[in-house]
């Protein structure tokens, strides 16, 4: 909607004319710009930053959401390249999670194997290695300190 200067809306004709005007004043008539093009231009920016349909349903006068989404939703190449990135990015994160999982499932399980397998004695010097590793790193972690 465009208004003149009293307030009171234009017609589409003259509104149509004075953006004709400017086109031929510019240039821009050699690049088949036509004024219908704005609002498709206009929609196609309100989804590429994603906004409500409903919201822009209401400011293009659409009785129908499905007409805003289906005629004036034209998507370029780079808004489905930045969303199939989200996508993938999100399905390497839950995969992530996923093989974490099974990476800690599969450690129990030998784990528990080892534990089960072995006799006391092996027990105790696996435990008692484990002990000494240990002690072996508070020495080192000390002596960084110190330095």
């Amino acid at each position: 909607m465009f208004a003149n200067n009293n307030g009171s809306y234009r017609t589409y004709y003259g509104t149509r004319v004075i953006f004709d005007r400017f086109k031929r004043r510019n240039g821009l008539n050699k690049y088949h710009i036509h004024f219908h093009g704005l609002r498709h231009t206009f929609s196609n920016m309100l989804f590429e930053m994603n906004e409500n349909p409903k919201i822009i349903q209401q400011l293009l006068g659409h009785r129908d959401v499905k007409t805003t989404i289906t005629v004036y939703n034209s998507v370029d190449n780079e808004y489905v390249r930045q969303t199939t990135e989200k996508f993938n990015e999100k399905v390497k994160e839950e995969q992530m999670l996923i093989d974490q999982n099974i990476r800690e499932e599969v450690i129990e399980e030998r784990k528990e194997k080892l534990v089960k397998d072995m006799s006391d004695d092996e027990f105790d010097d696996m435990l008692q290695q484990l002990m000494e590793e240990r002690r072996e790193r508070k020495r080192k972690k000390q002596s960084d300190m110190e330095m």
